[in-house]
């Protein structure tokens, strides 16, 4: 189903990490389907940016969130309780690439920094979002996993293990948010030309080793054809924000799936 047939109209959606990349384009095309939006942005310098574009209806509320700080992500979720009257839909987007190179050659704070934006970002959010949901006995979290979490990718491995876990704790999420109306998903959107996958930059000339081999690697894939279009990644990604996806609750989802499909096999659609 294209995006331009998507209908989310009235869904009070939060998407964290909304500044660039693929936030921006779930936001700008979340918006377009008719949903209300809470963006949240690390900094205040790049909370314009998130909006930008956006004018209402639908209703956007912006608001600086860290996701390592607990206190700012509630304020946000208090400021969307105020103005939108709650949320419907969490997608967990903020994340960091992390160190590269062997692991074992890798700074120890900035790999358990990547975990702690990761992992721990998305389980923040969710101590901020689920007991609204709960209270009122539904709702949806989805969260942004990759392929380099379903296998592996070396020397790049905070990242890839992050995701790892991000795919176990929606699995645990999932069961135990059961009783209460309320899926959770983890989803891959491919490799897109935006965030991670965008091309290299400075990093492709850089004197990091590490860091050019893997530019040149994305190039690689780039040219073979191996990269998603950007909309076919979020056009699945919506989906899952519909509710097309909840009889799969728990699932690794990705951009090349067959939600309908999927979603039949259960026997629950």
């Amino acid at each position: 189903m294209s995006q331009d047939t998507m209908d989310l109209t009235g869904l009070r959606v939060l998407v964290t990490g909304a500044a660039g990349g693929l936030g921006r384009a779930i936001a700008e095309a979340a918006h377009a389907a008719g949903a209300h939006l809470v963006l949240t942005t690390r900094t205040a310098d790049s909370l314009p940016r998130a909006a930008a574009g956006l004018d209402g209806p639908p209703e956007v509320v912006t608001a600086v969130a860290d996701v390592t700080n607990d206190a700012e992500l509630a304020a946000a979720v208090k400021l969307a309780t105020e103005r939108l009257g709650g949320i419907d839909v969490l997608v967990n987007n903020a994340g960091v690439s992390g160190p590269v190179g062997p692991a074992w050659e890798n700074g120890p704070a900035e790999w358990r920094h990547t975990l702690e934006v990761n992992l721990e970002g998305p389980l923040a959010a969710c101590r901020a979002v689920l007991p609204g949901m709960i209270e009122r006995g539904q709702g949806r979290v989805v969260t942004i996993s990759s392929h380099a979490g379903h296998t592996r990718w070396p020397y790049v491995s905070a990242y890839s293990v992050s995701k790892a876990a991000v795919n176990k704790l929606t699995e645990n999420l999932a069961i135990e948010l059961l009783p209460h109306g309320i899926t959770a998903f983890s989803y891959h959107p491919g490799m897109v030309n935006v965030g991670l996958g965008a091309p290299a930059g400075e990093d492709q000339d850089g004197d990091d080793p590490w860091r050019r081999r893997l530019s040149s690697w994305l190039d690689a894939q780039r040219e073979a054809g191996r990269f998603a279009p950007l909309d076919a990644a979020v056009g699945n990604l919506l989906r899952l924000v519909r509710g097309d996806a909840d009889p799969l609750t728990g699932r690794y989802l990705t951009y090349e799936d067959d939600i309908d499909a999927l979603a039949a096999a259960t026997g629950h659609v």
